[in-house]
């Protein structure tokens, strides 16, 4: 799962190049920690996107489609965090979960319609249409087949 023990906060007036580079760095941290396990698949008319984020606090759960990416943003706040703790295993860690996925430019922005039950985000991202699978055509001049 992708968690961070910190937030990154980017003040007003940043330039937007340091708001990629502060993105890039917080999710350059959540693949180092094992990443957040997610699920894309085509659906019909839909992309359809299933996301683990057990013991996230729901209200801090955030969905925003940047471009092509679909970006997911939540905090996960954990038991037993004060300092006279005596852990046998610590395997789980409280704070920022990111996670980035490439969806493509195809996807619809005013009908997707977000869900969080049992741990789980399920995302079903309506395709523009004609957006689907296509076959181009290859451009060859004809010749003796030999690679060049």
């Amino acid at each position: 799962m992708c968690f961070c023990q910190e937030m990154i906060i980017m003040p007003m007036g940043v330039p937007p190049q340091d708001h990629e580079r502060h993105r890039a760095a917080l999710e350059a941290r959540s693949q180092a920690r094992g990443g957040t396990a997610a699920d894309l698949y085509r659906n019909g008319g839909f992309l359809v996107l299933n996301a683990d984020l057990p013991g996230i606090d729901p209200g801090s759960l955030s969905v925003e489609l940047d471009g092509d990416f679909l970006l997911i943003r939540a905090h996960r706040s954990l038991r037993g965090m004060d300092s006279g703790t005596l852990w046998s295993v610590r395997e789980r860690e409280d704070g920022i979960i990111f996670r980035r996925i490439a969806v493509g430019g195809s996807v619809d922005p005013s009908g997707v319609s977000p869900h969080y039950a049992n741990g789980v985000l399920s995302l079903h991202l309506p395709l523009r249409p004609g957006s689907g699978r296509r076959t181009v055509p290859v451009e060859h001049s004809p010749g003796t087949g030999k690679a060049a």
